[in-house]
């Protein structure tokens, strides 16, 4: 399992577009639909190798994400032919706040 991750790629601004290629076959790029990534992308299609998943808004990137690494998880379990947990690499910053702190009041959001 080591050398065979995959990496799926999450972005929409031209920062994004460099690190899209550098994305092997297996891999996956999820481009924001009508943004500077989506926009290169377009122009530039036979220079990415990784599978393209474009997304508009947060409903729509937590369905393709899921359903991608759904897909991910079940194309690994039947090629080892066993069910294996499949770790995956996240970069979380965890900000330490005291157990008396109180939290920022709510911003109020119109309907």
């Amino acid at each position: 399992m080591e050398g065979k991750k995959k990496f799926i790629y999450l972005g929409d601004g031209n920062g994004d577009f460099c690190p899209s290629l550098k994305l092997g076959e297996g891999d996956h790029v999820m481009p924001r639909k009508n943004f500077p990534l989506w926009d290169l992308i377009c122009k530039n299609l036979m220079l990415v190798k990784a599978k393209i998943h474009e997304w508009t808004d947060g409903e729509e990137l937590e369905r393709v994400l899921l359903r991608l690494t759904n897909t991910i998880s079940m194309e690994e379990i039947s090629s080892n032919n066993s069910a294996q947990l499949i770790s995956v690499d996240c970069k979380f910053q965890t900000i330490p706040m005291s157990a008396h702190e109180a939290l920022p009041q709510a911003l109020p959001v119109p309907h």
